[in-house]
């Protein structure tokens, strides 16, 4: 479909189908006043993650939060209510991205186990990750904050892995189990960058030890 260049339209050419909207829905105040909230937003959870991971959960204060991004302290209670629900919302933007994917496909039990590894272990030794496990450790009981964690992070991993196993490995008793033990030593060499956060693993490193436990792994639940 083809516009003038004066046309009071815009195309959309993301899609399978080109979408035509009005310039005037593009320029509106709705639609301005929608993207200044989301600036907003995204603002108040980047500064809070920033303060909860260098101040720790308890130290960190909304007024604090709202100086740092640049808000009054009124937006942000407006778009949280509460210091557990900006800390959920700091939990989720740290899952969120490409790294924690966590999809399965179609390759041997061993390769979809490795590329499962890789992709966990790459992500819970990333700096931000590191930093909310170890707010986590000190103050999740405390502050209410461990069944948050359970739910946005360890049972977001578990749970694909758990039905990925059931699935292949039809004879496998307990893959709730086998998930977890899986995971569990996946994760070991967190331990050792949680305890000196200088001492990066590098990439050959974390590869050399998925392989073993894959290999481990796979022996284990053969037998």
């Amino acid at each position: 479909m083809a516009l003038e260049s004066n046309s009071p339209y815009h195309i959309d050419n993301t899609n399978e189908y080109d979408i035509v909207m009005p310039m005037s829905i593009i320029n509106s105040p709705m639609s301005k006043a929608l993207a200044n909230a989301q600036l907003k937003q995204t603002a108040i959870v980047e500064a809070a993650q920033i303060l909860f991971l260098q101040n720790g959960y308890a130290a960190t204060h909304m007024d604090t939060v709202a100086i740092y991004a640049g808000v009054t302290k009124q937006t942000v209670y407006r778009y949280f209510p509460t210091k557990e629900e900006l800390f959920v919302a700091v939990m989720e933007r740290v899952r969120d991205v490409p790294l924690a994917s966590y999809r399965f496909a179609d390759g041997t039990l061993a390769e979809e186990l490795t590329h499962f590894g890789r992709d966990v272990l790459a992500f819970h030794l990333r700096d931000e990750a590191l930093g909310l496990y170890r707010l986590i450790l000190t103050e999740g009981a405390e502050g209410g904050l461990m069944p948050h964690f359970m739910q946005t992070g360890p049972q977001r991993v578990l749970q694909p892995l758990e039905a990925f196993l059931r699935q292949r490995c039809p004879s496998l008793q307990d893959c709730a189990f086998a998930a977890q033990m899986f995971v569990t030593m996946l994760l070991a060499p967190r331990n050792r960058q949680l305890m000196n956060a200088n001492d990066k693993i590098s990439v050959a490193e974390q590869r050399a030890h998925i392989a073993k436990v894959v290999e481990f792994f796979l022996q284990a639940i053969a037998a």
